[in-house]
């Protein structure tokens, strides 16, 4: 991935970036590429990523041991050059798009183990419940034993060993503060989703 020295995300910003997105995409190459979409959990070290694939879906047939590439994206957005003060001191701006996205490249490990499958369906519910408004969260064990199992034997488990990291923050840093704060202001006026929080992110770095 193309990333200029000031677009490099630090190491510190990459486990919540990873944590916010909860989502990926792994695309593995072999015969031909193939990609499925995975919500996933990751360590604290980026160690390992863990998800699970619908048993149906055929491209875990074909991975076991293979290199793959996990891609997550996490705030992008259109920034317009009239939000930046400096047009109407010089004219010299151009519109971009501003995003963080990171590339977890590893060996993938399939796990068709229950224990293992229910170990990470726990983790996953446990890392997104507390998100959801209102009431007790939802657990594993709220739903009926036979149940579970039942829905467990529909998915396979997969591990995907981290061997490399390439975290990408494109937030305006090679803009003046005015032209950063200008645009991130005019993000909190766009209504497509995620707009304002990626503005909020921008000002974050001032």
């Amino acid at each position: 991935m193309y990333t200029p020295s000031f677009n490099v995300m630090t190491g510190a910003d990459v486990v919540p970036m990873l944590r916010f997105a909860r989502f990926g995409h792994l695309v593995t190459a072999g015969e031909q590429i193939r990609s499925t979409p995975l919500p996933f959990v990751v360590d604290d070290d980026v160690q390992t990523v863990r998800a699970h694939f619908a048993r149906a879906n055929d491209h875990w047939h074909h991975i076991d041991g293979a290199e793959a590439l996990m891609i997550v994206p996490g705030l992008d957005g259109y920034i317009s050059p009239q939000w930046y003060p400096s047009k109407p001191e010089h004219g010299k701006v151009v519109p971009t798009w501003n995003y963080e996205l990171v590339h977890l490249h590893g060996t993938v490990t399939v796990h068709d183990d229950p224990a293992w499958v229910r170990g990470v369906v726990t983790e996953l519910t446990e890392l997104n419940e507390p998100d959801v408004p209102g009431g007790q969260p939802w657990a594993v064990t709220d739903a009926p034993a036979d149940f579970i199992d039942k829905q467990l034997r529909a998915i396979v488990g997969v591990q995907l060993t981290v061997t490399r990291i390439e975290a990408k923050s494109k937030l305006s840093q090679n803009k003046s503060a005015a032209d950063r704060s200008g645009a991130a202001v005019g993000l909190g006026s766009v209504p497509r989703p995620g707009a304002a929080a990626l503005g909020a992110r921008m000002e974050s770095l001032d």
